[in-house]
């Protein structure tokens, strides 16, 4: 995994990835020098080390990696990247309980690194490996932010959960979301969750945000929806179809 990682930020500094990492590259785009990000899901840090670039020293990141494997290779990276604007921390967000156990599912008699799950969300499938991880709630853990300006969240079908236990901190400081939703009933019921604050969805296609429908099945090159508030779409106009 960490000859992966390192390989990915050597693809990644001469562009030759492709469409899949299509968010990460756009990142540049949304992101502004001073800005505090917060990476949930991080895993290898394939954002994290992005965002911590974009936001400069005047900014902060926030990394989340639950998984001991994954934690411990990230913050491997972030030395030897000298991203000293980064915390990584060891948790899980929106989980029942002080303790929620996590694993990594063989899928296909292979094992998937990349799904890497709460068990109890996805009990039809068989682990290889498990871990007990410290549960935390968002609000808890955000409430001394002075302010908070994107998230990116990849937690395989539980960002409803996650965001719920944030819902002080969003209401506080709007960030923009990008989410990873394959599912349609998930992405309503987030896109539901968030419309308190005005926000709206987009999928990015050709450099562009096209606003999304959520009740309509709308394809898109990756699950990634981006949740944006009203407060931030004049500053993004320029990026925004119409």
């Amino acid at each position: 995994m960490s000859l992966l990682a390192n390989s990915y930020q050597r693809f990644f500094k001469r562009g030759w990835l492709g469409s899949n990492y299509q968010d990460v590259f756009f990142l540049k785009e949304i992101i502004e020098p001073g800005n505090y990000c917060v990476d949930i899901g991080a895993h290898l840090g394939y954002y994290t080390i992005e965002l911590s670039k974009l936001v400069t020293d005047s900014g902060k990141v926030i990394a989340i990696e639950p998984m001991s494997k994954f934690n411990e290779i990230l913050q491997t990276i972030i030395k030897k990247e000298n991203r000293n604007n980064v915390e990584v921390l060891q948790v899980a967000l929106g989980g029942d309980g002080e303790y929620v156990e996590m694993g990594i599912p063989k899928i296909n008699h292979l094992k998937k690194f990349a799904y890497a799950r709460v068990m109890k969300a996805s009990q039809h499938l068989e682990y290889t490996e498990t871990e007990k991880i410290k549960n935390a709630s968002g609000d808890e853990l955000f409430k001394n932010l002075p302010r908070l300006d994107f998230i990116k969240c990849d937690v395989e079908g539980l960002e409803v959960p996650v965001f719920k236990s944030m819902m002080q901190t969003l209401e506080k400081h709007h960030p923009i979301l990008l989410c990873e939703l394959a599912d349609k009933e998930e992405r309503i019921k987030l896109y539901e969750l968030l419309m308190f604050a005005g926000y709206q969805v987009y999928l990015l296609k050709e450099k562009k945000l096209h606003f999304a429908d959520v009740y309509v099945g709308t394809e898109a090159i990756s699950h990634n929806h981006y949740f944006i508030p009203i407060e931030h779409e004049e500053r993004l106009k320029h990026l925004i179809a119409r």
